[in-house]
């Protein structure tokens, strides 16, 4: 009789592993598909991406040195390099929140390096690889009928792809620059 349970357990316990290896990945996946960050206006405190497609909301934030509190069109979010190798960003589906199929463009800028302690942007601009030459600025817009005749560094375009060469450690601010409150795809990947 001990025997037996003994036996039943230990396949428990197997039929147990082979669920878990099956089923954990999936479950990862779905998580790491359902990540979101909301930029912020101080490059210091922006919260971190990384690889994988993360959903970004930028919005417009208000300039706490401004006597107005005019609203600042930056908003930022930063990735560190895990490792020392080329990376490749896309950016897409830039929206309106909260108006699908409405007209939607912005422009995500990269830095990198931090500035002093009074300065409002990253210590300096990082030129990338993308469609129609290397840039630092990225022009996404929502699907138009407007088709280029041209893709250059500057033509607004449904999905950037831009590709630059990081070390280990090296942190890049993206800049999303945009008048309304809007949404992009943010895919982050090791080439």
């Amino acid at each position: 009789m001990r025997k037996s349970k003994s036996k039943l357990l230990v396949c428990l316990g197997l039929v147990m592993a082979l669920v878990l290896t099956t089923v954990a990945p999936a479950t990862s996946m779905e998580v790491q598909a359902a990540k979101k960050a909301t930029t912020n206006y101080n490059y210091r405190k922006a919260p971190a991406v990384k690889t994988g497609t993360t959903t970004i909301t930028a919005r417009p934030f208000k300039a706490s040195n401004s006597k107005k509190k005019n609203l600042a069109i930056v908003g930022f979010v930063k990735f560190t390099a895990p490792k020392t190798a080329t990376y490749q960003f896309t950016v897409s589906k830039v929206a309106i929140k909260g108006k699908p199929g409405t007209y939607a463009n912005g422009c995500v800028t990269f830095y990198t390096g931090m500035g002093s302690s009074s300065s409002r942007y990253p210590k300096s601009y990082l030129k990338v690889k993308t469609q129609g030459g290397k840039t630092d600025t990225l022009y996404v817009c929502s699907s138009s009928e407007y088709k280029p005749a041209k893709i250059t560094a500057n033509t607004f375009i449904t999905s950037r792809t831009a590709t630059v060469k990081l070390k280990k450690g090296q942190v890049v601010y993206l800049d999303f620059n945009n008048g309304k409150t809007n949404t992009y795809s943010l895919t982050i990947k090791k080439k």
